[in-house]
């Protein structure tokens, strides 16, 4: 395999018929710890091949009273890179910077029980003062050990972020009934994530990650007119911001979010994640957009890696890899973080299949 990792991606991006096929394989908690003890080693990323580290600022959360649970220790890679910190037992609850209050579960991120906007107004409200210093302070060890990857900065969250302030199901009938709030609260989310694009562009990193899912498993959560009206403006300045500071533009979305393909590929985004093979026909849009768009991701989580064999994993990996991979733009990823219900014989097949592609 060639030493240079980060380069190899480059390639991709650059649409050039790959050599070798780039592959990023990210993991929750619970299968990091798998990993680490069949590895023998903490380093899964390396353990795994990974082309690609995700990077994240250091979240402070604040412990509170009404069940077991401690605040876990930083963690890179996989969720991990949304939600830096492994929440080690189930049960805690847990205060985040934003002031909204999560159930922690011990197998993932784990999900919000209180979103502190109880009203269509951010009257009261104040948004966290990040100390950057403290919050970006692991980043040169990471950049350092990162040497010859592709890194990747997780610079925030916009509509989820919005959701976890509000509420899903308010902030949806927000856009109908409170229009004004919901365009108010997302022009501060924005300002948010910019500077923190600075904060980051400090550093020697190749990319900026935006994690806002708008997809549902069969379609988007609005309309398409909603979501260009009220998210696809931010997306602009997000994306040209990145650009201007020299980084690759990459957004995590979950669900079928085909219909808005096009405008992403306008606004400027260059990486769509994780592409959910069971929510969209991936390799239509490959074959439709594959020349203007990068894809990253693209093996299923949902049967495949949970209910498949390990050859039927093998066989997977080799026909995205020729579907997908073809003419460059494609990172192989699982399309989603690997949970705890994808049994360890079918992920070692995935990395060692993934290895051979590789070489």
């Amino acid at each position: 395999m060639k030493e240079d990792k980060r380069e190899m991606v480059y390639e991709a991006l650059r649409f050039k018929e790959p050599t070798l096929l780039p592959y990023h394989i990210d993991v929750l908690a619970p299968v990091a710890e798998k990993l680490k003890t069949h590895f023998a080693t903490d380093d899964i990323d390396a353990a795994m091949g990974n082309f690609l580290r995700w990077l994240s600022m250091e979240k402070q959360w604040q412990e509170l009273p009404g069940g077991p649970g401690r605040l876990p220790i930083p963690a890179e890679g996989g969720q991990a890179a949304r939600s830096p910190r492994r929440h080690a037992r189930m049960g805690g609850r847990a205060l985040d910077e934003f002031a909204v209050i999560w159930r922690t579960t011990g197998v993932n991120r784990g999900y919000v029980v209180e979103h502190p906007l109880k009203e269509p107004s951010l009257k009261g409200y104040e948004f966290p003062q990040f100390d950057y210093e403290k919050k970006l302070g692991y980043f040169p060890f990471a950049v350092e050990r990162g040497k010859g990857h592709f890194l990747v900065a997780w610079v925030g969250d916009l509509w989820e972020r919005a959701h976890f302030l509000r509420g899903l199901d308010h902030l949806l009938s927000d856009l109908l009934l409170h229009p004004a709030f919901v365009h108010e609260l997302l022009q501060r989310l924005e300002e948010i994530i910019l500077r923190n694009m600075d904060a980051m562009s400090r550093y020697v990193v190749d990319a900026f990650f935006l994690s806002d899912d708008y997809g549902l498993q069969e379609n988007l959560m609005m309309r398409p007119a909603t979501w260009r009206e009220f998210i696809k403006p931010h997306l602009v300045n997000i994306f040209r911001k990145g650009h201007q500071l020299g980084r690759i533009c990459f957004l995590h979305s979950c669900g079928n979010v085909s219909e808005i393909v096009p405008d992403l590929i306008e606004v400027g985004l260059d990486v769509l994640h994780p592409i959910q093979p069971e929510a969209m026909d991936i390799a239509g849009l490959k074959k439709e957009y594959g020349s203007d768009l990068t894809f990253y991701g693209g093996l299923g989580t949902q049967q495949v890696l949970v209910r498949g064999s390990p050859g039927e994993v093998r066989e997977e990996v080799k026909r995205l890899a020729e579907v997908m991979g073809q003419g460059g733009g494609y990172i192989l990823g699982p399309g989603i973080s690997i949970q705890h219900d994808v049994p360890l014989g079918n992920l070692l097949a995935l990395i060692e299949e993934a290895s051979l592609l590789a070489k």
